[in-house]
């Protein structure tokens, strides 16, 4: 009786649990007493095999702890990476590219392990052309990630760090593997569309082009290397090929005139095909209809007046925004008189295209008051951007003849401002101006801004490479050697396989005497790829000379054509020669220089040297 009572008056026996909840609620209870009657009744046996089961429960979670512990880890860290990582793609949608770039970087630096943060990292640096993505590459690579895509992300990275033939080594590994694919072709037209490298190619997009007789696009590719091919037999067929596509009404068909019309040569019949289907082609803009009027013009140059004038018939009643590739046109022709024709002043006014040519026309039609009035015009100012209202400010210094000064402080706020917006073009054109009118210390800081603002937008390299040719002239021109050393260089790290950076850096080094035996060491192997060349050889001299061993230096002066060096230069070939005994031979040379002549400092001594 007194083991079959209840001991918990509380509990309510008519509402009894669910049957199947029954057996682990009375193990339950078996184990956890719930009340002190409970306990005391409780069997030694239990009360061990509770302690066993919360002692094993609670190791069990412990050890899944340890073990578990990185793995949770990590997994929260990627999440929060792909989380970055889906902000910075939407940030470089919407053209925040600096912060979408800092952005994968700290996913990269938050989740280490991640492979969508180590993709996009490995993308981004390989469209800023920084060695850095072939780190982020290898990481893929050890995470054993890598898709068809990343591998040709990988050739466009060596293309882009100047390795074409580890590209073109790649792009043959991939494509023995991977399926033939739009994408691939157009890869493989960057890596082998050089006319001494299309063979692979031609073969490649031939074979895809009879595969996939519907993919016009690769047809236009395949023609395109054909044209570029240099064999007359595959140039015959590309050209073929293209007339063929160009005969469409579609988009693509404009695309192939668009390319006709950019070849250097083209026979008469294909001119006046091309003039006539440029013309007539249903999706042709204005821009095309310049396109045949320049051509037109190129083959008829007898005809250029009747050409003019009934273009201009055409587009005297034209919307102001139809206007600007024809009113462009005319500028590029000379046509000077006809853009105020079809022009009017108010409507130039109110597009910045269109006044930026009728301000040119007035420029050159010199009608420098009208030029005045409407550069000072406040509408106008609106409408330009502050760089080239500026710019056409200097110049107006220029052709009416300012004080010096005026000029030189107006190139300076046209630079100023062409910083402010970042705009390379314009600091460019700033820098050029400035070189051509003798101002090379305006130009010199020009040229420097402006390779700063092209690396920044990651432009073209030609840009790149002209703004530092003109930054090592103007060094020269400021007779600054620091300035010009820094500046070769400079050059020399961002192409470090073109000759001529090489050449200039090596002299100017050893004029300067900075790191003259390695500089003998380049110049040495410089020489030997071209023996007769004067300035390689001039260098030489130099390095030996700076070494004091006279015979050697003098020895490379032999049978060389002063007439192909520098003013400058010469004056150091007097120099060493004098050094070497040839007294009167020296002073022939330096009786040729103008004591005028613009030099550097190392070099005006060297000048001076043979008339002490």
């Amino acid at each position: 009786m007194l083991w079959n009572q209840n001991i918990d008056p509380t509990k309510d026996l008519s509402q009894k649990p669910f049957v199947l909840w029954r057996p682990f609620i009375a193990a339950w209870e078996w184990l956890v007493p719930p009340t002190v009657a409970h306990r005391d009744r409780q069997s030694p046996l239990a009360r061990w095999i509770a302690a066993f089961v919360i002692i094993c429960i609670s190791t069990t979670l412990l050890i899944l702890g340890i073990v578990y512990a990185r793995p949770l880890k990590n997994s929260y860290k990627n999440m929060r990476a792909e989380s970055m990582v889906k902000e910075a793609r939407r940030m470089a949608e919407n053209g925040q590219i600096v912060n979408a770039v800092m952005k994968a970087q700290e996913a990269y630096t938050k989740a280490p392990e991640s492979v969508e943060a180590i993709r996009l990292n490995f993308e981004y640096f390989t469209q800023m052309k920084r060695d850095t993505a072939l780190f982020f590459y290898d990481k893929l690579k050890e995470h054993e990630a890598l898709t068809p895509a990343d591998e040709q992300m990988h050739v466009r990275c060596l293309m882009n760090l100047g390795r074409p033939k580890e590209a073109s080594s790649a792009l043959e590994q991939l494509m023995r593997v991977e399926q033939p694919s739009e994408a691939l072709m157009k890869l493989a037209e960057d890596v082998w569309g050089q006319r001494e490298q299309n063979k692979p190619l031609l073969n490649v997009l031939r074979s895809y082009t009879e595969k996939n007789p519907d993919d016009k696009e690769s047809a236009l590719r395949l023609a395109k290397v054909q044209i570029s091919s240099g064999n007359p037999g595959e140039a015959g067929q590309g050209m073929e090929l293209l007339w063929t596509l160009a005969a469409q009404d579609d988009a693509l068909g404009l695309q192939t005139l668009e390319y006709i019309s950019g070849l250097p040569s083209l026979t008469p019949a294909d001119t006046v095909k091309l003039i006539q289907r440029l013309k007539k082609h249903p999706k042709a803009d204005d821009r095309h209809y310049v396109t045949a009027l320049k051509r037109e013009v190129q083959q008829s140059p007898e005809r250029k007046k009747a050409i003019v004038m009934e273009a201009t018939a055409k587009y005297r009643d034209k919307k102001r925004n139809e206007l600007l590739p024809f009113v462009r046109w005319l500028v590029e022709e000379g046509e000077f008189l006809q853009v105020l024709t079809i022009l009017p002043e108010e409507d130039a006014k109110a597009h910045q295209g269109l006044l930026e040519n009728y301000l040119n026309a007035l420029t050159m039609l010199q009608r420098f008051n009208d030029l005045e009035r409407l550069v000072n015009d406040p509408k106008v100012a609106d409408i330009l951007d502050p760089t080239t209202v500026a710019m056409f400010r200097a110049h107006l210094a220029y052709v009416l003849k300012k004080p010096a000064e005026e000029l030189r402080s107006k190139l300076i706020a046209a630079k100023d401002a062409a910083q402010i917006n970042g705009r390379y073009p314009s600091l460019l054109r700033i820098a050029q101006y400035g070189e051509d009118r003798g101002h090379f210390d305006i130009a010199e800081d020009a040229y420097r801004l402006t390779i700063k603002a092209a690396q920044r937008a990651s432009a073209p390299p030609r840009i790149e490479r002209e703004a530092f040719a003109g930054l090592i002239k103007s060094c020269e021109a400021n007779h600054n050697t620091e300035a010009l050393l820094q500046a070769t260089l400079d050059a020399v790290q961002r192409w470090p396989d073109d000759n001529s950076f090489i050449e200039r850096h090596l002299y100017t080094s050893l004029l300067a005497g900075r790191n003259i035996e390695l500089c003998l060491r380049n110049a040495q192997k410089l020489l030997q790829t071209q023996p007769k060349d004067n300035l390689r050889r001039l260098t030489v001299a130099l390095a030996f000379w700076r070494l004091h061993d006279i015979q050697q230096a003098v020895s490379y002066l032999q049978y060389m054509d002063l007439n192909l060096l520098t003013e400058g230069q010469r004056a150091v070939f007097a120099a060493i020669a004098h050094s070497g005994g040839f007294h009167d031979e020296a002073k022939g040379v330096i009786k040729s220089i103008s004591p005028k002549a613009s030099m550097l400092p190392e070099e005006r001594r060297c000048y001076e040297f043979p008339l002490k």
